[in-house]
C-alpha cells in the first residue's frame, strides 16, 4: 500500500456528518462537523455545504462559516466554477423563487426569478456557461440569455423544456430538447449559438428519455436517446440509440452499438475517448475515440456501470441487481489490472489519486448491513467499517496534482500446482468462452469499420452448428397415389 497519502473521507450517518482519516478504524478518530445526519452534502476541497428544507450551512472543516434559513428549500446547485450557488425555495403551494447567491460568501446577487412550476428532473433550471460569464433560463417557451442582470437575447424554442450548456467554451452552444409525454406528442432537439440563432434543428421520433453528454473539454457531444416502448417486442427495456453530433458537418449520426439497451456512457477525463456499455446481458463494453471510431472491446460480461479515475484507470462494474463485480483496466496498456467483487454496492468512488476506491452499502437502498470498504486499485481491502445506519461516504477533493503512474507490479506468490481433478465438459467451446470472459481474455482491439453491433442469426454457442432442417413430408394428392 502507498504511504503518506493525505486522503480524507466525509461520512454521513444517523449521528451526523463527520470528517475522517482514510485509514480511521473507529468513531473516536472522526471529527464531527454537523449533528444533522439528514442534511444533503456538497463536498469541496475547502468547504462543505450541508442543506435541508429549512437551512443551508457552510463549514470550512474547522468551524461553521455561515448559515441561511429558508421557508421550504427544494434544491441547490453549485456552478462548475464554484462562484455561484443556485437555490430554489418554495414560497407557497403555487409559487417558487429562484435565487443566485455568491459563493462562498452566500450573499445575494439580487437576481431572482418567480417560478410557477418546474420539473425536478430539469434541475437546475438555470445554468451558467464557462467561468459563469452567461446564464440561461427557459421561460414562456423562450430561451433567455443573461450577462449579470441584463438579457442579451430571447429565442423561441417551442415546447423544449430541457437544455444543456456547452462546457469550457467562451462562446457556448445550448442544446434544447423536449420529451414525449401526455401533453407533448412529438419531441424536438435544437442547438442554439451564442447569438441566439438556431444552428441545428431535428425532430426526434419516439423519444421519452434523452441525456446530453458533453466531453469534459466541451469539444464533443453525445446524445443518449431512449423510448420506453419497443415496437419490435424484442426488449423489455424499450429502444435505445446513441447519437454523435458532428460539429464540422452540423449533423447527427448514430453510433454502432450492440443490440439491446444502453446501460452507461462515460467520457474519460482527457476527452480523448469514451466507453459505452450496450446490449443484452452479457453486455459489451467498447471504447471509442472522440470521433466515435471503435478502438477496443473489454469483453462481454454482466456490467452496467463505468467509473473513470482521474488518470489512466477505469472501473467497469456490475452494480444494482448484478453480482457487484469490479474490473479495473489500464487504458494506456489496454490490460486488466484487477478483479474484485462488492455485492449490493450502493455507491463507489475513486480517490483523488486514483490509487484507491471506496464502495459502500447505504440506507435507504440497503436497510441492513450498512458499511463501507476501502480498496487499493489491485482490489486488496484495506479498511472495512460497519454502521447501524450509513447514508453517504465520499472522498474529500484534493488540490494536489498527482502524477499519472502505471500500476505497480504485484508480488508473485509461488503456489503449489493444483491437484488434478475431473472437470465436466472442460473442452466444451461454451465453457472455454465463459472462462475467457471471466479472465478478461475476451478483450480485443477493434477494426475501424468493424460492424460489431450487428448480431448474427446464429444464436448457438461457438463451435456448435445449428441443427439441420428436416425436410417436410408433403402428402401427395389421392389422384397421384391411385395412378402409381
Amino acid at each position: 500500500m502507498e504511504q503518506n497519502i493525505p486522503h480524507q473521507l466525509v461520512i454521513r450517518n444517523k449521528n451526523g456528518v463527520y470528517l475522517s482519516n482514510m485509514l480511521a478504524k473507529s468513531d473516536e478518530e472522526m471529527q464531527l462537523i454537523n449533528q444533522d445526519g439528514n442534511a444533503q452534502l456538497i463536498v469541496l476541497e475547502e468547504y462543505i455545504l450541508m442543506f435541508n428544507k429549512k437551512s443551508i450551512k457552510l463549514h470550512d472543516y474547522k468551524q461553521p462559516v455561515k448559515e441561511l434559513e429558508f421557508t421550504n428549500l427544494q434544491n441547490i446547485h453549485l456552478t462548475e466554477s464554484k462562484q455561484n450557488l443556485i437555490i430554489m425555495d418554495k414560497l407557497d403551494q403555487q409559487s417558487f423563487q429562484l435565487q443566485i447567491l455568491k459563493f462562498p460568501s452566500l450573499e445575494s446577487k439580487g437576481i431572482n426569478f418567480n417560478i410557477k412550476n418546474f420539473k425536478r428532473e430539469a434541475w437546475p433550471i438555470l445554468k451558467f456557461s464557462s467561468e459563469d460569464q452567461y446564464f440561461y433560463i427557459i421561460q414562456n417557451q423562450k430561451l433567455h440569455c443573461y450577462a449579470d442582470n441584463k438579457c442579451l437575447f430571447q429565442t423561441d424554442i417551442g415546447n423544449c423544456e430541457y437544455f444543456s450548456v456547452q462546457p469550457n467554451t467562451q462562446k457556448p452552444l445550448i442544446v434544447c430538447y423536449s420529451l414525449m409525454d401526455f401533453n407533448i406528442k412529438e419531441s424536438f432537439l435544437k442547438i442554439v449559438d451564442i447569438n441566439g440563432k438556431i444552428k441545428y434543428e431535428k425532430k426526434l421520433h419516439q423519444t421519452s428519455d434523452l441525456e446530453v453528454i458533453w466531453s469534459p473539454n466541451g469539444q464533443s457531444l453525445l446524445i443518449n436517446k431512449g423510448f420506453h416502448e419497443d415496437n419490435t417486442n424484442q426488449s423489455y427495456f424499450g429502444q435505445n440509440q446513441v447519437l454523435f453530433y458532428d460539429f464540422p458537418k452540423n449533423a447527427l449520426r448514430e453510433l454502432p452499438t450492440y443490440e439491446g439497451p444502453i446501460h452507461h456512457v462515460q467520457w474519460s477525463p482527457s476527452s480523448k475517448e469514451f466507453i459505452l456499455l450496450s446490449g443484452f446481458m452479457p453486455s459489451g463494453a467498447v471504447m471509442y475515440d472522440n470521433t466515435c471510431k471503435p478502438l477496443f472491446e473489454f469483453g462481454k460480461d454482466h456490467k452496467n456501470k463505468i467509473i473513470w479515475g482521474n488518470g489512466r484507470f477505469v472501473m467497469i462494474c456490475g452494480f444494482g441487481n448484478l453480482d457487484g463485480s469490479i474490473h479495473i483496466w489500464d487504458t494506456k496498456t489496454l490490460k486488466q489490472v484487477s478483479n474484485n467483487k462488492y455485492k449490493s454496492a450502493s455507491l463507489c468512488y475513486w480517490s483523488p489519486c486514483s490509487r484507491y476506491y471506496v464502495c459502500a452499502k447505504v440506507t435507504p437502498r440497503m436497510n441492513v448491513d450498512n458499511q463501507y470498504s476501502l480498496f487499493d486499485y489491485h482490489g486488496k481491502e484495506i479498511i472495512n467499517r460497519k454502521f447501524l445506519e450509513l447514508y453517504d461516504v465520499q472522498f474529500r477533493p484534493s488540490n494536489i496534482k498527482f502524477e499519472e503512474r502505471p500500476p505497480t507490479p504485484t508480488k508473485q506468490v509461488q503456489q503449489e500446482p493444483p491437484k488434478k481433478q475431473f472437470i465436466a465438459f472442460a473442452d466444451n467451446p461454451l465453457a472455454q468462452q465463459m472462462r475467457a470472459m471471466k479472465a478478461g481474455e475476451g478483450a480485443r482491439v477493434l477494426q475501424v469499420d468493424e460492424t460489431f453491433g450487428k448480431q448474427s442469426n446464429n444464436n448457438y454457442p461457438p463451435g456448435y452448428d445449428p441443427p439441420k432442417e428436416k425436410k417436410k413430408r408433403v402428402r401427395k394428392p389421392k389422384q397421384q397415389q391411385q395412378q402409381q
